[in-house]
């Protein structure tokens, strides 16, 4: 620790900005004060009430050191690079508490030019923030915070799941909202089905994109070519970013039925999943509509229901009902070979397929109903004859360290039309794969099933992380009531280490997915 914490009782809190006169320290051989300006404020934007900006200047260059207590707890928050001027983000403050703040300059040397103290106050959380509950094993989980969506925010926790930030979303539509930390540390937030926002930790928006095609945008948004933005946002190492759209198509002569095989064809407004890449700038560089690479009249228990009827009925003007034939709510980018892999719920599949040429490389998932002399080739063979092997109605595809996928299975139906729909075989669950793409074989590697007495079942949303210093995942069964995120090791059964309670019954409090930060700050 530079310094201890000590109370103060003289200096007071006045319109959260304060302006301090800091005094000349042993080592500074100037006349002049070091800290030439110091200012603070906390919540700079009213949507990051946790978070505050640290400016000062100092004669000499420095890094700043803050030592912070809240009376109950002591914490650390170095800045490594050396400056005359700092305008600094202050994060992890605690809702409700006072905080003392010694901020310490510390020169190239690592001699201490000039400190002082500050106090912060912070507000209660909100009376709409949802109400949750967390048990964590500090010593055998996953080191970091952990970040989520409940309930129209964005929220952060700490190991012991104390709420260090959050983060009001501005007019929050569904329960999609997917979020995720940049390279550049600021955070990614999909507003299906008309926004994409970046933010900083201060809670500004830096940028935003939205579908030029269907929306019209805010002052300073950048258009994409694209009818809609839903379920993933994923940023590309080449900068660039992945997302979901739509389009809609008709056929005739199409299934009006899942579960009655000798029902009458029927014409139908059909809605496929189109998979765009774009630039920063908003260019769009491609885009892969998913009925060009699968069979269109290839069906689930859920390919006929109606999900995007009010979407295309207020941008198209589309008065009759759709069919949502795919539901893609996944997409991650491959570098190992510059391929696609894609989450089709809908088809209780994950698809992988090459970027540049758009040729299909395997399907994962149930070889039901699929014509073989089409995909035959493209079906993985499992190495295992167990009939819970895949996955159904699957989200969130994720590669791991070892090049597995790993996904969260959610459970739906377990069968294919028109096989019948067995109650007790219905359940959610993460599960990991191997492939081995030249062979076309699977292999279950691992699955969360046992860690819970009870059976779990999230019908809809969901996620899960392979995490990379302790080889936990952590599992979010965002549909389950309450919404519950776990984190449980590898182990066979697992074993829970850690765990979030949301009740979503009232507070409307469903999460979609959860990340593992290694810290608050980036």
């Amino acid at each position: 620790m530079i310094g201890n914490i000590r109370s103060i009782t003289d200096i007071k809190w006045i319109a959260l900005v304060i302006a301090i006169g800091f005094f000349s320290i042993s080592g500074c051989n100037n006349s002049d004060p070091a800290f030439q300006e110091l200012t603070f404020r906390l919540a700079p934007n009213e949507r990051a009430p946790l978070a505050g900006i640290l400016e000062l200047t100092t004669l000499v260059p420095t890094r700043i050191v803050l030592d912070v207590s809240d009376g109950d707890d002591n914490w650390q928050i170095v800045f490594e690079e050396f400056n005359t001027d700092h305008s600094l983000a202050v994060l992890g403050f605690r809702p409700g508490e006072k905080h003392t703040v010694l901020v310490s300059a510390l020169d190239e040397d690592g001699g201490i030019v000039n400190e002082d103290l500050i106090e912060v106050e912070t507000d209660p959380l909100p009376e709409d923030f949802p109400d949750f509950s967390v048990t964590s094993d500090v010593q055998t989980m996953e080191p970091g915070v952990t970040l989520f969506e409940a309930g129209g925010f964005l929220i952060i926790v700490d190991e012991p799941g104390e709420v260090v930030w959050y983060y009001r979303i501005p007019s929050p539509q569904s329960f999609d909202r997917d979020v995720r930390r940049m390279a550049n540390g600021n955070l990614l937030l999909l507003l299906p089905t008309s926004r994409i926002l970046e933010i900083d930790m201060l809670g500004n928006t830096v940028r935003s994109w939205y579908p030029a095609r269907s929306v019209a945008g805010d002052e300073g948004s950048i258009p994409v070519d694209a009818a809609a933005f839903h379920h993933e946002i994923f940023e590309m190492e080449s900068g660039n970013f992945l997302v979901l759209s739509l389009e809609l198509r008709t056929f005739d002569d199409y299934p009006s039925s899942v579960t009655d095989p000798l029902a009458p064809v029927e014409r139908a407004e059909v809605v496929g999943d189109v998979i765009v890449e774009f630039a920063p700038d908003g260019t769009l560089v491609n885009e892969w509509p998913v009925l060009d690479i699968l069979d269109p009249f290839r069906l689930s228990y859920s390919s006929l229901l109606g999900i995007w009827d009010g979407f295309f009925q207020n941008t198209q003007g589309v008065t009759g009902p759709t069919r949502d034939w795919s539901h893609g709510n996944g997409v991650i980018h491959d570098t190992r070979d510059d391929s696609l892999i894609v989450s089709l719920r809908h088809q209780d599949a994950v698809i992988k397929f090459s970027r540049q040429t758009g040729e299909l490389i395997w399907i994962l998932g149930t070889h039901d109903n699929w014509d073989p002399v089409v995909f035959g080739d493209f079906l993985l063979t499992p190495l295992s004859g167990d009939e819970f092997f895949f996955q159904y109605h699957q989200h969130a595809p994720m590669i791991t360290e070892s090049g597995n996928i790993i996904l969260f299975d959610n459970g739906n139906n377990r069968a294919s039309p028109f096989d019948p729909i067995i109650p007790g075989n219905i359940f959610s669950r993460a599960v990991e794969y191997s492939i081995d793409e030249f062979s076309k074989e699977v292999d279950l590697v691992w699955e969360s099933t046992g860690f819970s007495e009870e059976v779990l079942f999230a019908g809809f949303l969901g996620d899960a992380d392979s995490l990379p210093e302790t080889g936990n995942v952590l599992i979010t069964f965002g549909g389950n009531q309450p919404a519950r995120i776990v984190e449980v090791t590898r182990d066979t059964p697992p074993e829970q280490v850690f765990e979030i309670l949301v009740p979503n019954v009232e507070a409307n409090a469903f999460v979609y997915r959860a990340e593992r930060l290694p810290s608050l700050y980036p």
